[in-house]
């Protein structure tokens, strides 16, 4: 009988699932601003011309918090990778040392 872990293989196509979902709207997105913002309308014009004059006045000191955060919840995230491979790997060396026994009925 295979050893399927049902838990972990929810967890691995959930987060397939999240990224191709999240990289499909966020291309969707940018396409559709690309498509809008390409035309030749005059308000269309003036419109991004003010989306970029607003580009290049980013100030990025107000942006830190939000970067310390990224970072921290980055860290977060390989420190649970890294727990979730030490117990794969405790679990594996379980199953070497006490096979799983069968009980037989006499």
């Amino acid at each position: 009988m295979p050893d399927i872990d049902l838990f972990r293989f929810f967890r691995y196509m959930l987060g397939w699932t999240v990224t191709i979902y999240a990289t499909i709207i966020t291309a969707q997105s940018l396409w559709g601003w690309y498509v809008y913002l390409i035309s030749a309308d005059r308000y269309t014009a003036l419109l991004r011309r003010y989306v970029i004059v607003q580009a290049l006045r980013l100030r990025f000191k107000a942006f830190w918090g939000d970067l310390i955060l990224c970072i921290l919840l980055t860290i977060a995230f390989f420190l649970l990778w890294h727990a979730q491979g030490i117990l794969d790997h405790i679990e594996d060396t379980m199953k070497a040392i006490n096979p799983v026994r069968t009980i037989t009925h006499a």
